[in-house]
């Protein structure tokens, strides 16, 4: 699960310009990569529609 201070990390990279590609790394193993929509209290929000709880996702680019 990833922390509050994690998530704030995330909130301020959503608010860069550039593009906001990531790599998630799931609890089960399995990593997914995608744009970030919006992120949201209860997870992250691909463009493509997929959704993460942050529960299910043990890492994003690298950071635990």
């Amino acid at each position: 699960m990833i922390s509050a201070k994690k998530r704030e990390q995330l909130r301020q990279f959503m608010q860069r310009e550039e593009s906001k590609i990531v790599n998630i790394v799931l609890n089960d193993a399995n990593q997914v990569a995608g744009e970030i929509d919006r992120t949201t209290a209860d997870g992250i929000h691909l463009t493509d529609g997929r959704h993460y709880s942050y529960d299910e996702i043990a890492e994003i680019n690298g950071v635990y």
